[in-house]
C-alpha cells in the first residue's frame, strides 16, 4: 500500500551512547551521516515520506519506536534537527530508503488482549511500549515519574498532530505504575540485590543522562544548519531559546554551556 508520495523526504537521526557500530547487527540501511564524538554518536537516514496523515505518522512512529525499543540499553535520542555536514561527519547521499528496510529493528510481540490500538486491536503499539520502557528505565533511576516527563518524552520522539492521542498512552501507562506503588515486576532477587542494582543503575543512568543533554546540546550548535540563530548579536548564545527547542531548562543549557567552554567545544 503507498502510504506517501516518495519525492518527499524525512530525516529520522537519532543519538546514541555507543560505540557506534550497534545498528549493523540489525542489517539496517548503510546509514546517510555517521557521526561520532566522545560520548556517542550520531546516526541518521532519509526516509521516504513525510509524516502528514495520522496514517503515515502511525508508520514513522512504528519505526522510531522500535528504534529506541532495540537500542534502548545505548538510551537513544530522536533529534528533530536536521544533521550539520562537516568534515567529521561520514555521508552517504546515493539512497534514500524505504520505511520497510527497517524491519529488522526488535518488535514487541505480546498476545493482543496485552494492548490494544484503537484503529487496530490486531497491531501491537511499538509507542506505547517504547513509553512504558522508557518509565521503567525512570523507575529504576528514580522511584517515582513525575507525569510531565513521560508527555516531554512523547512529544520529543513522536510524531502527533493531536497530541491527545500521546497524552491517553503517557496516562494510561503512568497510572498503572502508580496504582503499584512504582514497582516493576521483579524476578527472584533479594530486596538488597535489587537495591544495590538500583543504586548502581542510577549511577549509570546519571551518567549517560549527562552525556546525552550535552550530545544534544552539541548537536543542536554544532550540527544543525539553523545553528547561527542561536547566537545573539553581541556574540553569546541565546539560552532561552536552546532551552526552549530542546526542551531543557535553562539551568541545564547554562551549566553544560559553561563545561563544552572549558573543554574548549
Amino acid at each position: 500500500m503507498q502510504l506517501y508520495q516518495k519525492e518527499f523526504t524525512t530525516w529520522i537521526y537519532f543519538y546514541l551512547a555507543g560505540s557506534g557500530n550497534e545498528f549493523l547487527d540489525y542489517k539496517l540501511p548503510f546509514p546517510n551521516v555517521l557521526k561520532h564524538i566522545n560520548s556517542g554518536y550520531y546516526v541518521g537516514w532519509q526516509v521516504n515520506g513525510y509524516p502528514g496523515t495520522q496514517e503515515t505518522r502511525e508508520y514513522f512512529n512504528d519505526i522510531i519506536a522500535r528504534f529506541l525499543i532495540t537500542f534502548k540499553d545505548y538510551y537513544p535520542e530522536k533529534l528533530n534537527f536536521k544533521p550539520k555536514l562537516d568534515k567529521y561527519t561520514h555521508i552517504d547521499f546515493k539512497n534514500s530508503y524505504e520505511l520497510k528496510q527497517f524491519q529488522n529493528l526488535d518488535s514487541i510481540e505480546t498476545h493482543k488482549h496485552i494492548q490494544k490500538r484503537a484503529e487496530n486491536v490486531n497491531t501491537i503499539d511499538q509507542t506505547f511500549w517504547a513509553i512504558k520502557y522508557y518509565t521503567e528505565e525512570l523507575i529504576r533511576e528514580m522511584g517515582f515519574v513525575p507525569y510531565e516527563i513521560l508527555e516531554e518524552f512523547a512529544y520529543r520522539h513522536f510524531y502527533h498532530k493531536e497530541k491527545s492521542t500521546l497524552r491517553a498512552k503517557c496516562r494510561s501507562i503512568w497510572n498503572w505504575y502508580n496504582k503499584r506503588d512504582w514497582t516493576i515486576p521483579q524476578t527472584n532477587k533479594t530486596k538488597e540485590e535489587l537495591f544495590m542494582t538500583r543504586q548502581e543503575r542510577a549511577k549509570k543512568n546519571a551518567e549517560l543522562k549527562f552525556n546525552r543533554a550535552q550530545a544534544s546540546i552539541v548537536g543542536l550548535l554544532q550540527n544543525n544548519l539553523l545553528a547561527p540563530t542561536y547566537i545573539k548579536k553581541n556574540g553569546s548564545y541565546n539560552v532561552t531559546q536552546i532551552a526552549k527547542d530542546l526542551k531543557m531548562s535553562r539551568t541545564t543549557v547554562i551549566k553544560h554551556l559553561k563545561i563544552l567552554k572549558e573543554k574548549g567545544v
